[in-house]
């Protein structure tokens, strides 16, 4: 699919947003289609994935091991999930490539309907684009300074001169931090989704193992992510457009009234600079969020396991403290066992002293197996040695006196 190509000068920021946008479709199109081709290296690998979930799953069942219903659910849903993602186009065009793609763009104009911002997407493009030509027009036309021009009022006098930034270098930032503002957020979300759709065959096989499940977790949340920052960069684009295009309009009807803007310079690279680390901004705060913010979703899927994996020591712990946390020490997990026994032996006290009388006779047993294992004579030799003890004078003596 050939995408626009590019030129300077008129309407740059349409065709590089023309241009970003193509570009995402036919990576997330294509790029999907590539790779679920059925002799591309990951339809092979995937096939391979398959096969070894089936057998480990035939395993399971030959070596007896005790499945639930839930068990085979959650399997058929995976292996369903998985198919379906890796093979079938329609169905993640309408799933993930078009919600993707397109969504954040309609829930934007959604949203920013009711707050006069720029609404369809036509409309967006077009309105970035009058803006900078505004930007470009007005650094033709300059403050005033090397022209020759009026002042609005007595009091601003010659102090232009004294500001921060040049006129021709204070414009030429303005304009740099505007582009890079605008097309640095929309090129990560676009492009980044674009990507991201693409590797959905590479990224399902994924979910059918414990130990790789995480990665294809992180990558949902990444097409999370980059959805919701497409809508944010919409909205705060939007905001900025209707702080920048009122200014520009009053800079250009001074400067058409041959009146000087020393101010203009230095407000518009604030603006532009701004606005831009506002976007990126709000697009790592979503990062954080999305990655960091506690999305639990291969612990949702832990809780939903089966009663009898949960009751394993291991995957208790691990259900109940999550994957994320250390487990307990040893002495709560001893002191946990001892609890869990003596709730159990008074909800049966008759097994208890069953257990207790079992004890008592074993400890019978073992004392007469320990007289009937001495020696002969050696019950003579205790018997005597008990009759006739040692005793000293001083003993003896003490009992006189008692």
């Amino acid at each position: 699919m050939a995408c626009e190509a590019v030129f300077t000068g008129q309407r740059f920021v349409a065709q590089m947003l023309a241009h970003i946008d193509c570009q995402a479709q036919s990576i997330g199109a294509y790029g999907y289609s590539a790779l679920a081709n059925p002799t591309s290296p990951v339809s092979i690998a995937l096939t391979g994935l398959l096969t070894i979930f089936v057998a480990i799953f035939g395993l399971r069942l030959l070596s007896g091991e005790p499945m639930g219903g839930r068990d085979v659910l959650g399997d058929v849903l995976r292996l369903g999930i998985v198919l379906t993602l890796a093979t079938s186009w329609p169905a993640w065009r309408t799933l993930g490539y078009d919600l993707v793609i397109h969504g954040p763009g309609e829930v934007a104009m959604t949203v920013v309907s009711g707050a006069d911002l720029p609404g369809g997407q036509s409309s967006f493009v077009s309105r970035l684009q009058s803006a900078d030509d505004g930007i470009v027009l007005l650094t033709v036309y300059g403050t005033g300074r090397n022209t020759g021009g009026t002042n609005r009022s007595d009091t601003i006098g010659d102090s232009f001169r004294g500001i921060a930034l040049a006129d021709q270098e204070g414009l030429a930032n303005g304009r740099i931090a505007f582009l890079a503002g605008v097309l640095g957020p929309l090129g990560i979300v676009r492009l980044g989704a674009g990507l991201l759709l693409a590797l959905a065959p590479l990224m399902a096989g994924l979910l059918l193992f414990a130990g790789t499940r995480d990665l294809f977790f992180g990558w949902l949340r990444g097409l999370g992510a980059l959805a919701v920052g497409a809508l944010v960069v919409a909205a705060v684009l939007g905001v900025e457009l209707t702080i920048l295009e009122p200014w520009l309009r009053d800079a250009l009807a001074q400067r058409d009234a041959q009146i000087l803007t020393p101010s203009a310079p230095t407000e518009l690279f604030v603006m532009a600079l701004a606005f831009a680390l506002v976007s990126f901004g709000l697009l790592a705060m979503i990062a954080r969020i999305f990655f960091f913010g506690g999305f639990g979703l291969p612990r949702l899927l832990a809780r939903l396991q089966p009663a009898t994996a949960r009751n394993l020591p291991g995957q208790v712990l691990s259900s109940a403290y999550g994957a994320d946390r250390q487990p307990p020490s040893r002495a709560f997990v001893v002191a946990d066992a001892m609890a869990h026994t003596l709730r159990r032996e008074e909800r049966n006290p008759e097994s208890s002293r069953m257990v207790q009388q079992a004890v008592r006779a074993r400890g019978a047993t073992r004392s007469d197996d320990t007289t009937a294992q001495q020696s002969l004579g050696s019950s003579y030799r205790a018997s005597e040695a008990r009759r006739y003890r040692r005793a000293s004078a001083a003993s003896e003596r003490r009992d006189g006196r008692a």
